[in-house]
């Protein structure tokens, strides 16, 4: 054993000569993840593996040199490029979606910061590092140019399949799985605390969370069709886990309304019942009396959880404006495409 077994970093590497190289690396954004990497030599059985994309898995025999190394890497990439993922991927003439992060951001760049909100669209970010798109932008990338993508017409310059295998391997095992079980236990703590103040930092941090499930299913319907599989998802178990992760989040979230339906047209912030659900400033009341109306005008947010297209937009956020909501009839198998 010579390091963790996630990546495969436990292997003892047949390392040659080369010494090390700096992979440049991007996805959404020009921030650039330099990551060291090291070539060696691949054994006989290695070299039959293939990636998803039908290239031979080590066909470029190069790794990460240090995985301590490249989760700081990570780590540090992860603190910089938020604002860039946030504006790359978000469509700012939807302002059902994109009023809600702003919020989130301008409570962010508060001369006290929500540490949780924070730790939140942490979490959003590090999602999308597992939705590929990582391409070569650096003058040296081994040989990678040669590679094909069969499933794909960008034109790109791929990440080495090994090295694009160990750093999915850190994304789940050193970012996410933490950050997953920090926000959750935050969640969870702010719900059990019943305080009225936190009130409208939960209702954020619900709706990002429950986009961050719809962004996820997209992607695994998306990861379907290209390769042109007959059912809607693939790996099932995954979406069995989201759609469980958000009827837990969406029952806490409607019993923190106190029988209350503050998304109605008719919901009053000055009643003592309103009160005693939310404490908010008035800036916060009039952006919730202005989203509301949005919500009611949108029909497909009112109506498409009750289908069983996971991967359509509002799926999940249009269950925290369902004044009558209740956990919603799921398919534990994948339907045909």
């Amino acid at each position: 054993m010579v390091g963790p077994k996630y990546g495969d970093f436990h292997i003892q590497r047949n390392w040659t000569q080369s010494g090390i190289v700096i992979l440049e690396l991007a996805q959404d954004s020009d921030i650039v993840l330099r990551l060291a990497v090291q070539e060696f030599v691949p054994n006989t059985e290695e070299l039959e593996s293939d990636d998803t994309r039908g290239n031979k898995m080590y066909s470029i025999p190069w790794a990460i040199a240090n995985p301590e190394e490249a989760t700081q890497e990570i780590r540090h990439y992860l603190h910089h490029c938020m604002g860039y993922y946030l504006d790359t991927i978000l469509d700012k003439s939807n302002h059902l979606v994109w009023d809600i992060f702003y919020w989130v951001v301008k409570l962010l760049r508060l001369p006290q910061p929500n540490k949780f909100l924070f730790d939140v669209i942490r979490l959003w970010v590090a999602c999308r590092f597992l939705e590929g798109r990582w391409r070569c932008v650096g003058l040296n990338t081994l040989g990678a140019e040669s590679l094909s993508h069969c499933y794909g017409t960008e034109q790109i310059v791929q990440v080495p399949p090994f090295v694009n295998y160990q750093m999915a391997s850190i994304f789940t095992e050193k970012i996410l799985q933490p950050l997953r079980i920090k926000v959750l236990k935050q969640l969870q703590d702010l719900f059990l605390a019943n305080k009225k103040g936190n009130w409208f930092t939960i209702t954020l941090s619900v709706f990002v969370l429950l986009h961050n499930y719809e962004r996820q299913c997209q992607f695994h319907r998306d990861f379907a069709r290209r390769r042109g599989f007959l059912v809607r998802f693939v790996e099932m178990p995954i979406i069995n886990a989201i759609q469980s992760g958000a009827k837990t989040i969406l029952a806490y979230f409607h019993y923190a309304c106190k029988g209350q339906r503050p998304f109605s047209l008719d919901h009053d912030w000055n009643t003592d019942e309103a009160k005693k659900m939310a404490h908010l400033d008035d800036e916060q009341i009039a952006f919730l009396e202005h989203y509301r109306i949005r919500i009611q005008n949108n029909v497909h947010l009112q109506t498409v959880s009750q289908t069983h297209d996971y991967e359509e937009e509002y799926w999940f956020v249009g269950q925290m404006f369902d004044s009558k909501w209740s956990p919603r009839q799921t398919n534990e198998h994948s339907l045909p495409a």
